[in-house]
């Protein structure tokens, strides 16, 4: 695990936070939440935020359906 985010690991987490709305009723209660307690450690961290293995599987697969 390193620390903080790649430039692109950044900017996959910017596009997540613009484009959930509009994805937002495709997810289940339990994803929502998770997106929703991502994106407030992203505010606070930015790219010094620490994201593991398994979240950023679980990030891949939320994307699947906002991207």
């Amino acid at each position: 695990m390193s620390i903080g985010l790649t430039d692109k690991e950044f900017a996959w987490m910017q596009r997540i936070e613009r484009e959930i709305d509009a994805a937002w009723d495709d997810l289940t209660s339990w994803e929502q939440t998770f997106i929703e307690e991502l994106i407030e450690r992203f505010h606070q961290y930015g790219v010094v935020m620490m994201i593991s293995p398994k979240q950023w599987e679980i990030i891949g697969r939320i994307s699947e359906k906002i991207l």
